[in-house]
């Protein structure tokens, strides 16, 4: 089975290589928690009316509700809605037969992220503790390709992304995360950033805004050019586990404004302009019922390690449906299809390998371990 599944990744890759992609530039996003309920079907009604959950209802229902569930989800999410499901596909949406899922056996970031990086799960990895991730990650990988030394970044606002990319191991990476200031020749921005970093709490102690991520990695693709880029939002997790349901929601819309002004800036940019490729996702799910599950993920194992008496009670069963994922691509080499449909779900540990094709690299020859690129984002 090992062998048919290296087989068919090797020919895969053949196929893309020989329609001679497009992609020249791929930019990894991560919306970290975002539930596919919110992406495909907008507000959920249920917690919108949750004061426990959900303050300013009147002006949350101003902006982000409509009867019609279409409408709704393109209400918080535009850019998502209005661009990418015309140019791009669209992979998550469980109530019309679309799945994606992680494969981790914990369902929370560190180990989500891995996955994503990696191509696969390392067992070991089971909590959010911060140690050195020991498996070489695609970043790491790609960087040592010809063509792309000191062209791969990563932003993050999580302060834990530099032990998952590794950085100790990992030294030609550009990496920011957390309360770092980036360091170096400073733009003016730059410098304002760092100040306002160094004067303004995070949504918890080890995230800052995503503001900073977004101003951070904006300034350094003006600046540096990276052919991949990988940036990581946490506004929507901090809020979703405070049980901030509203100020999850604006996260989340925000989040969808963030892409729509990275996407714009990219198409302005002759460098990158129909050169490149977007992936969107996110580490985790997050539960639905019962209803205070939205503020959680996780599966029996991490519950039973876990010392939040919260998890007390979902140590048999865990957070069901926190493994339930999404994805979104646009780019020159991606069907123009919207949501794709599939009987087999998609798994988290194919994105590593699909980055590197769309860049015409055969990380599955490296990584045997790792998941297949996802056929159906590519151009038949």
């Amino acid at each position: 089975m090992k062998f048919l599944v290296l087989l068919y990744a090797v020919f895969f890759i053949g196929i893309c290589n020989a329609q001679s992609l497009k992609t020249e530039n791929v930019v990894l996003i991560t919306l970290d928690g975002l539930r596919w309920q919110e992406v495909f079907r907008g507000v959920d009604e249920g917690l919108l009316k949750n004061k426990l959950y959900t303050k300013g209802v009147d002006a949350l229902r101003k902006n982000f509700w409509h009867q019609n569930q279409a409408k709704r989800a393109e209400l918080l999410m535009p850019f998502l809605w209005k661009t990418i499901s015309h140019q791009g596909v669209l992979i998550g949406n469980r109530d019309n037969g679309s799945y994606m899922n992680v494969t981790n056996p914990a369902v929370v970031s560190y180990p989500g992220y891995s996955e994503i990086f990696t191509g696969y799960v390392d067992p070991s990895i089971d909590t959010n503790k911060k140690i050195w991730n020991p498996n070489v990650n695609v970043l790491e990988w790609i960087e040592n390709q010809a063509g792309f030394a000191g062209k791969v970044s990563a932003f993050g606002s999580w302060n834990a992304l530099p032990y998952i990319l590794n950085t100790k191991r990992a030294t030609n990476l550009t990496v920011n995360a957390g309360f770092v200031p980036v360091k170096g020749d400073l733009s003016n921005v730059e410098k304002w950033l760092n100040q306002q970093l160094a004067d303004t709490l995070g949504t918890s102690d080890n995230t800052r805004f995503d503001a900073f991520t977004q101003g951070y990695a904006i300034e350094h693709i003006k600046k540096h050019k990276p052919r991949l880029i990988y940036i990581g939002y946490g506004d929507t997790d901090n809020f979703a586990h405070d049980g901030r349901y509203d100020l999850y929601l604006k996260a989340a819309h925000r989040s969808d404004r963030f892409i729509a002004e990275l996407w714009d800036l990219l198409q302005q940019d002759p460098h990158y302009k129909d050169k490149t490729t977007m992936i969107i996702t996110t580490d985790h799910g997050r539960g639905e019922m019962p209803q205070a599950s939205w503020k959680h993920h996780g599966t029996a194992l991490y519950m039973t390690q876990s010392d939040n008496k919260e998890y007390t009670k979902y140590q048999k069963t865990g957070i069901v449906g926190s493994d339930q994922i999404w994805a979104a691509v646009i780019g020159p080499d991606t069907p123009s299809k919207g949501l794709i449909q599939g009987k087999e779900p998609w798994q988290q540990n194919q994105i590593a390998a699909t980055i590197a094709s769309f860049l015409n690299l055969d990380y599955n020859q490296f990584q045997k371990k790792a998941g297949a690129p996802i056929k159906a984002v590519f151009n038949n």
